[in-house]
């Protein structure tokens, strides 16, 4: 085993120490979007098995097994994200170093007395690059996306573990590639191509003949095929279609511009994806953060003859043949750098697979395309002299490190990764970049919760002049006009809502919301009642969507009350005590709505059980009621006197109800 320089190890702490300037302050942000699945009911409890199989089984089960490990605690996941971000940049050192020692550099550089400094301090600053990337910050910092981290990990392990093995020819290498490779894979579906680069590399290193090529070959595209059936066994014949119902929704809006695009729109989105491999790879080498979002939305090519994208995908694939063909004929350093231009190249074409119209541009999956940036930049420098490198490196820490850490600040809040998004949406781009809603919608979202209606109700107005889904933004304008009191405008937003395809129960809840506060409770009944016969997208089968019911069923009695349809409000009370049976609201309001129906003796002995248990202002006064209907005059006096002491602060309401009563048990004169 080479022996590890005084020189790594410095550098080494230098660059960890730097990383955690970059992401320490960042350990206590809270969980933004995606994130969220990770608070779902079942996540825990779905994952960590290994017997299982299924999607991400490896870095979704992570989570299980650090918890289990440390405890509860989000900053713990997060420094478990910093451990895999370090390996993986200490992986690409033993890879892009050994993949090095193998290359040739011209005459005059490799004779230089510092050649072989000059190379590793080259290498390192590449390492630099990579580890404090503003755009390695959304996979880093972003604690779902650990996904793409482990992936990467372990297809650079595959890498290094495949290069070992054929330079030594020592089975356990090739043994830890292939272990490696399948780490990668059940980690996330896009390392699968890992596997395409035993080939260039097996190149590389070994320069066999052409029949050794196509036996490795043949043997690549049979791992290859069995890794793509395991991932189409998970998610289906995702193979050139749309993957998800927005994708659906936005290929309709592309229709509305051209009725023909869905023959074409595969075909398309290849054409867009292969001129997006350029944009990643320059947020990577000119970090841009005033381009770089959580929610990015390019304009999606409406035609073949686009300009900017027909020369992107010629690109692309010039890149990707004349790379192949460098590694096949040529040597030295022209060849790294091909081989280096691969990595991505290969990895790449898994963008190519299906239809991609709701994630176009995704900045985390790029960290496993950027794996070649140190090589690349190694070829640059070497030659130079370290200490003119190592200057270059302190000076590209500085500028990377800072807008790294200014890319994890940005993601502290919901609220600060949406207002990040939405500040970078193009406001003015054609009706192509379909999507570019969502970032003002999830801001107008975390800022309503916030109770700043005034700034969500301007972004949910912008969400709906950038034609969002489904009438989506147009029912949170009216969630957020009623919050402002704006009555007639929110009940004109519900109507434009509905006309935009938004149903569901919280449209005919809010919608009743507005009717009550009005003081239409004949108009807010009826509301409250098609709200619990209406489903739709928003009715889902979760605790949230029966806590919405049992509310419903609440107000729709209390206007039931209002309007004295008595025996509705008593099956709203008793349909709401099924899920809440310990709800005293709904245990008072049964015993009030029985009391109107004439059943005070009922009403009477419900409230004498909730009152021996737990009582309170409220039970006292609807067994004063119920009393009151028996002509139980002084009981029902009394009952109001314990309400007053119970619940002072409602004493108003009980001493006019005392006063009504008196008043009209008192002998007429």
């Amino acid at each position: 085993m080479a022996k590890i320089s005084k020189a790594s190890v410095i550098f080494a702490i230098l660059l960890i120490a730097a990383i955690l300037c970059v992401y320490g302050p960042g350990l206590n942000n809270q969980l933004i979007f995606d994130d969220l699945r990770l608070v779902e009911l079942n996540f825990f409890d779905a994952y960590g098995s290994l017997l299982q199989f299924k999607q991400r089984m490896l870095s979704y089960g992570s989570f299980v097994w650090v918890q289990d490990l440390f405890g509860e605690g989000w900053w713990k996941q997060r420094i478990f994200n910093l451990v895999l971000h370090v390996l993986t940049v200490g992986a690409l050192y033993a890879l892009f170093k050994s993949l090095l020692s193998r290359t040739q550099f011209p005459h005059d550089i490799e004779h230089q007395d510092h050649f072989q400094a000059s190379r590793d301090a080259a290498l390192r600053v590449g390492l630099i690059v990579f580890a404090l990337n503003p755009v390695a910050v959304y996979v880093v910092g972003y604690l779902i996306q650990r996904s793409i981290l482990m992936a990467t990990l372990f297809a650079v392990l595959a890498c290094f573990t495949y290069v070992r093995g054929l330079e030594t020819g020592r089975i356990g290498w090739f043994i830890g590639a292939v272990l490696c490779y399948v780490a990668a894979a059940l980690s996330k579906e896009q390392a699968a191509l890992t596997v395409a680069m035993a080939v260039p590399l097996y190149i590389y290193v070994r320069r066999p003949t052409w029949k050794k090529i196509m036996i490795v070959s043949g043997a690549t595209a049979a791992v290859l095929a069995l890794a793509v059936g395991a991932v189409l066994s998970i998610y289906g014949n995702l193979i050139g279609n749309l993957i998800d119902n927005q994708s659906v929704a936005y290929l309709k809006q592309l229709q509305a511009i051209d009725p023909n695009i869905g023959g074409k729109v595969y075909g398309l989105s290849i054409l867009n994806q292969a001129a997006l491999f350029f944009v990643y790879g320059f947020l990577w080498v000119i970090p841009y953060v005033g381009a770089m979002s959580i929610d990015m939305r390019p304009a999606f090519p409406m035609s073949f003859g686009s300009a900017l994208h027909l020369i992107g995908a010629l690109a692309y694939v010039a890149l990707l043949l004349t790379s192949i063909w460098v590694v096949l004929r040529k040597d030295g350093v022209l060849r790294f750098a091909a081989l280096c231009l691969l990595f991505p190249l290969l990895w790449f074409a898994t963008e190519f697979a299906t239809v991609w119209l709701q994630d176009p541009l995704v900045l985390y999956r790029s960290y496993l395309w950027a794996v070649g940036i140190p090589g690349l930049i190694a070829i640059v420098l070497t030659g130079f002299k370290p200490r003119t490198i190592y200057i270059i490196g302190v000076i590209l820490a500085l500028v990377f490190g800072g807008l790294a850490a200014e890319r994890v600040m940005s993601m502290q809040t919901p609220e600060s990764v949406w207002e990040d998004a939405a500040s970078k949406v193009d406001l003015k781009a054609p009706a192509n970049a379909v999507g570019r809603y969502r970032p003002y919608l999830n801001l107008g979202t975390e800022r309503m919760a916030r109770g700043r209606f005034v700034q969500a109700e301007r972004d949910f107005i912008t969400a709906d002049a950038l034609n969002d889904l489904n009438g989506n933004a147009r029912f949170s304008i009216g969630v957020a006009q009623s919050q402002q009191k704006k009555y007639p405008d929110a009940i004109r937003s519900f109507k434009a809502a509905e006309d935009k395809g938004y149903t569901g129960q919280t449209l005919w809840y809010q919608r009743a919301e507005v009717y009550a506060a009005l003081g239409h409770p004949k108009e807010a009944f009826d509301a409250y009642g098609t709200a619990l016969t209406t489903g739709g997208s928003d009715v889902n089968d979760n605790e949230g969507a029966k806590q919405l019911t049992e509310q419903i069923h609440l107000r729709r009695a209390e206007m039931g009350m209002s309007i004295q349809k008595y025996d509705d409000a008593v099956k709203d009370y008793e349909a709401a005590l099924k899920t809440s049976p310990q709800s005293s609201r709904a245990r008072v309001g049964l015993a009030m709505a029985l009391t109107g129906k004439g059943e005070s003796a009922k009403a009477k002995e419900q409230m004498d059980a909730l009152i021996a248990k737990t009582p309170s202002g409220p039970a006292f006064y609807a067994r004063a009621m119920a009393q009151y209907g028996l002509k139980n005059i002084a009981e029902a006096l009394k009952d109001l006197d314990q309400a007053t002491q119970a619940d002072p602060a409602n004493a108003q309401r009980y001493a006019m109800a005392k006063a009504q009563i008196s008043s009209a048990s008192a002998p007429k004169q």
